[in-house]
């Protein structure tokens, strides 16, 4: 079968109890049916204490992911992850005891059209030190490998998914064309989905082989689009920044550190905590964070960092865009990178406001805090779908002002 990722991928390996995160706390941590039965026979006094920390999730009927999961400590952290960071269970067991999750996380796996494709989340910190480290462009590597899928895909299926794969991999080519700024790329490439999404919606795939994509390499703005840029930015961009704040402050909190951004964000660029009192940025909230986003390029720029936006880009539309092999909806998984991109854009210059300045490590982190909130969470993923459908502000030509 073929095997695809990031040429980064094989670098990555977790550093355990140095990194400044975990993996076994702030989610749910399910146990697939096999690793199950093997924890239901493990005998002696560790084996009782395995079994004192399973749970069977309920059931309304319907299919679930998996049946149990373990007993996470009231700071959601899993009861066999010891004060060092470290893992008891492979302490006690070994490597091969691990549950499926355990073994697999942070990587993500999508199988369609004859391959498994592999990226890893910018949710643990040392993938995100690979993701973003060097300045080039991201590169993918396809290789044949051992094994067959315990799955056969229909011919269909398999024209399809070749079609997916087209438009996905021109996605990136359109991200990565370097002759353009970030923001008209991003722009290009929303108008790439959506055309890719009137095939969909015509249930004509096989016409996306036929778009005409090089023409998202040139895209050049008329002076007159400049011009309203200009004034969208300085009269629309705090609006939409606004309205995509009421979004994700509904969002379910994963963790502590996403609710305490976001508090840091209302006092900074609204002008007020949660309690409503009016602190830190006067009258001029607005120009606050019009400001702080310049200025914030402007750091980028000097750094030679700005590609590190470009990686974003290319991280989500790998690892989310061909998923809609199984409900035909590109536009909204592009929407989901651009989007991610404009959230991740904003906590980036609130860092830089309070800090004067944007590491490395700011950018290392920043990924960190949003992919944990949003990438594994189904019920964000499903909430910020259903506002993507029908929320104006998330329209297309409404997210191409926004940037």
């Amino acid at each position: 079968m073929l095997l695809r990722y990031p040429s980064y991928y094989k670098r990555f390996s977790c550093i355990a109890e140095r990194c400044e995160d975990t993996c076994c706390a702030g989610w749910e941590i399910d146990i697939d049916d096999d690793s199950y039965e093997y924890y239901m026979g493990i005998e002696g006094e560790f084996g009782e204490r395995l079994r004192r920390n399973i749970q069977e999730y309920p059931s309304d009927g319907e299919d679930v992911y998996e049946a149990h999961g373990f007993v996470l400590k009231e700071d959601k952290r899993c009861p066999f992850l010891d004060n060092k960071g470290l893992c008891e269970l492979y302490r006690e067991l070994g490597e091969d005891a691990l549950c499926d999750v355990c073994t697999d996380t942070p990587r993500n796996f999508l199988e369609y059209g004859g391959a498994r494709e592999i990226s890893i989340s910018a949710a643990c910190a040392e993938a995100g030190r690979l993701i973003y480290g060097e300045a080039g462009k991201i590169t993918f590597v396809e290789e044949e490998v051992s094994g067959e899928f315990d799955w056969e895909e229909r011919e269909e299926e398999k024209c399809f998914a070749h079609q997916i794969r087209i438009a996905r991999d021109w996605a990136v080519h359109i991200l990565q064309n370097r002759k353009l700024s970030i923001e008209r790329r991003i722009s290009a490439f929303l108008s790439f989905a959506e055309e890719v999404q009137m095939c969909l919606n015509e249930n004509e795939p096989e016409k996306i082989e036929k778009i005409s994509w090089d023409k998202y390499l040139q895209y050049p703005a008329c002076k007159e689009e400049e011009c309203y840029r200009k004034t969208a930015l300085e009269s629309q961009q705090y609006e939409m920044f606004l309205r995509r704040m009421v979004t994700f402050t509904r969002l379910d909190s994963v963790n502590e550190e996403w609710e305490e951004m976001l508090q840091q964000m209302q006092k900074v660029f609204v002008g007020h905590t949660e309690g409503g009192s009016s602190e830190g940025c006067g009258s001029q909230p607005a120009l606050v964070y019009i400001q702080g986003l310049q200025r914030l390029k402007e750091e980028l720029a000097d750094q030679a960092r700005l590609y590190e936006y470009e990686h974003l880009m290319v991280y989500y539309v790998f690892t989310c865009q061909a998923r809609c092999v199984d409900d035909y909806d590109f536009i909204g998984k592009a929407k989901l990178a651009v989007v991610s991109f404009l959230m991740i854009r904003d906590m980036d210059a609130l860092r830089f406001v309070v800090k004067g300045s944007y590491e490395k490590e700011d950018r290392i982190d920043i990924a960190r805090i949003y992919a944990r909130e949003v990438e594994h969470s189904e019920e964000n993923l499903e909430f910020l779908a259903d506002e993507f459908l029908f929320e104006e502000v998330y329209r297309t030509d409404s997210l191409q002002k926004a940037l």
